[in-house]
């Protein structure tokens, strides 16, 4: 394995290392949720539903959180690439 890269470059390989852990992280809540589903007691008004409801409501927040860490983390992709070059000649 090389030597970890510096400046601007490494700057860059760590968001991507991020910005993949947290699509990771996203798909997890997603799947967490989904099995959640089939745990849903069937009393609505008891307290095991309650419990079940704020499980739910923290894996959706968690969700959102992630989804704008995501957002901030494109954009600082977007602003750090570089400016494509235009060829001399090309309109």
């Amino acid at each position: 394995m090389g030597a970890p890269r510096t400046g601007e470059d490494g700057v860059i390989d760590r968001v991507l290392e991020l910005a993949v852990h947290m699509n990771m992280a996203s798909e997890a809540v997603v799947e967490a949720a989904e099995q959640l589903t089939a745990l849903r007691p069937e009393d609505p008004g008891s307290a095991a539903a309650d419990a079940w409801s704020q499980v739910m409501d923290g894996l959706m927040a968690l969700n959102v959180q992630l989804g704008c860490m995501e957002r901030v983390l494109r954009t600082v992709m977007r602003e750090s690439a570089p400016v494509p070059v235009r060829a001399s000649g090309s309109h």
